[in-house]
């Protein structure tokens, strides 16, 4: 797990390469911690002479063992006791070592020496690999990932040699520690297997959000799931029979499932495949999972790791969610996140729903973490609730923008962490429930000047495919000293949650507030009219009550219906447009050229 992060605000996504290699570090067995470990230094340091795992020649697949040079000191520079034999910094120990280090990778601890000598003496006995693991607990600011300088011995190293966090250290050490052989891959997995079809995160379209409240939820109109994901052939051999497939089930029994024929598929080509979306009459509470597959028919993959994607949605009373949460709707997701500078800043959800009305925005959970070990108890934040009043159709839009986010909140409170929950969802109810509209856009946020304080976020889901979407809203934004960014941190979703109710409040449902663009308007004025049907009228007056302008048909480009306003001088108009439905919307407009 990547504790602590302090990235550079306002990142933008990448491009996607269809057969871009990748270099991973994947644990084989033991199942009970088998799969994908993030990692650092398969060659991206500076000063090292490793080989080049880009090419899956260099690869390697072989059992763990613990590094052991002998050395009967203590080492303690870390906050906590361990042997400093684990550390593989004394030659001598090392070439003399009991353990059998030929043809294995060696687990190493941080510590001692340099980087490059603990590699380059493991090479020397024969080791095929190295995982050096950090001696900084997780939660130190030292913890997590690093780059590592290959020193004085580095370019002499080359063999394949990856960087680990604490915990995933300690993970593998355990297991070796109790005699369970434990195989791993490190290096590029394209063309490494004979047999490998595969799909990612980045490529596979993921449920809209891993929590939703029932009220947005009722049937398929209001939640309708689509379905699809890029696979590939990253083996060495052509396929003939591959087959993919998509399944949701809810509360553990299957309610869809969709299944290829098979197919063909070359080395090193994809294929893009759909499948019908998921849509019910009715969605009651519980847990729905999402599971896509991929493989072979009547063979066997030679790497299943990257053969199944899952994704949990839990249906209920209240909470709306982005990221990932338990049974108890606690975030599964602790990675604490922070600007690498600034004076404020605030992670938010963007929230935007045709059924809206339906619901009141009572209040916010969210997560956070203190650096040095300081306390959390007393500390303060923001909670700010935004109209985000900008008219675009999706985050693909070109024309959209944030600039009415740096008006005033329609909510601001503030709350005070009374006790140590770092890491541990605090909830803040508001002093009054906030009734939602129809396809009002809301960016609801959490302020922070601390800056020893980070904000939890989640890797899982994040949402890359989605927001490649024609259709995809934004999900979260970011903002850094006043400065807003509709893509957030790319792969980073907070973990904060919106709690919601039951809209019990009257309102007069024959009013539809409109907010055309642009303002003035010179030529062509864009009404937005989502909540409104085609058939009605248009009747445009002076302020005199002069009627100069009509249309008694309704016609809507997409939501927008269009109006020339070229032949009106520059004067303020009032316009009154009704539906035959009976709503009706009056609002001015500024002419002007």
């Amino acid at each position: 797990m990547i504790k602590k992060l302090t990235l550079s605000a306002l990142l933008l996504m990448g491009a996607f390469a269809m057969n871009a290699q990748t270099v991973i570090l994947n644990v084989m067995n033991p199942s009970t911690i088998a799969g994908l470990y993030d990692h650092t230094n398969q060659g991206d340091g500076s000063g090292w002479g490793l080989a080049n795992l880009l090419n899956p020649a260099d690869a390697v697949l072989d059992t763990l063992v613990m590094m052991d040079d002998g050395d009967t000191n203590t080492n303690n520079s870390y906050g906590y006791n361990f042997p400093n034999s684990y550390c593989g910094c004394d030659s001598v120990g090392v070439m003399n070592s009991s353990v059998d280090f030929s043809g294995k990778i060696v687990l190493i601890s941080r510590g001692s020496c340099q980087f490059g000598l603990k590699a380059y003496l493991a090479q020397l006995r024969g080791a095929v690999g190295v995982i050096i693991y950090n001696a900084f607990l997780d939660s130190d600011p030292s913890g997590g990932l690093t780059n590592m300088s290959g020193g004085d011995y580095g370019m002499d190293v080359t063999i394949p040699v990856a960087f680990v966090a604490n915990g995933t250290g300690q993970t593998l050490k355990a297991q070796v520690d109790a005699g369970t052989p434990v195989v791993a891959f490190l290096g590029a997995k394209v063309g490494a297997f004979s047999n490998d079809l595969a799909m990612t995160s980045d490529k596979v379209l993921s449920p809209p959000q891993a929590a939703r409240p029932q009220l947005i939820s009722a049937d398929s109109n209001m939640y309708k799931v689509p379905l699809g994901f890029w696979m590939r052939n990253d083996g060495s051999s052509n396929q003939t029979s591959a087959f993919a497939s998509a399944e949701v089930t809810y509360n553990g029994n299957s309610v869809y499932s969709n299944t290829t024929n098979t197919f063909g598929l070359n080395i090193g080509d994809s294929s893009y495949i759909s499948f019908p979306p998921f849509a019910q009459t009715a969605y009651p509470n519980g847990e729905y999972v999402f599971t896509y597959t991929v493989g072979i028919s009547g063979g066997t993959d030679d790497f299943p790791a990257d053969n199944v994607i899952s994704y949990t949605v839990r249906v209920n009373d209240n909470i709306f969610s982005y990221a990932r949460v338990d049974a108890d709707f606690q975030p599964i997701d602790n990675n604490s996140v922070r600007p690498s500078s600034f004076s404020y800043w605030a992670p938010a959800l963007h929230f935007y729903h045709s059924d809206a009305s339906e619901m009141t925005l009572d209040g916010v959970k969210f997560a956070a973490y203190m650096t040095n070990g300081d306390s959390i108890t007393g500390r303060a934040v923001d909670i700010a609730v935004y109209e985000w009043d900008d008219f675009f159709f999706g985050l693909n839009d070109p024309g959209i923008s944030t600039s009415t986010l740096s008006n005033n909140p329609i909510l601001l409170e503030s709350f005070m962490f009374m006790d140590e929950y770092q890491d541990t969802a605090v909830t803040h109810m508001f002093a009054s429930p906030i009734p939602m509209a129809n396809y009002q856009r809301y960016v609801v946020a959490v302020v922070s000047a601390n800056t020893d304080m980070y904000i939890n976020f989640s890797r899982d889901p994040a949402y890359t495919f989605n927001d490649q979407q024609s259709t995809a809203q934004p999900v979260d934004l970011l903002m850094v000293d006043g400065t807003w960014s509709e893509n957030g941190w790319d792969g980073y979703v907070p973990t904060i949650q919106l709690i919601m109710g039951p809209n019990n409040i009257s309102v007069d449902e024959t009013n539809v507030e409109i907010k055309p663009f642009p303002v003035p308007a010179s030529h062509i004025l864009n009404v937005p009219m989502v909540n409104m049907v085609n058939e009605g009228s248009l009747r445009v007056y002076d302020m005199a009550g002069t009627l100069v302008l009509s249309q008694d048909e309704l016609q809507k480009d997409g939501n927008v219906l269009k109006v020339d306003v070229s032949s009106l001088p520059s004067a303020t108009y009032v316009f009154h447009i009704q539906s035959v439905d009976g709503r009706e919307s009056t609002f001015n407009v500024v002419v002007g050229r």
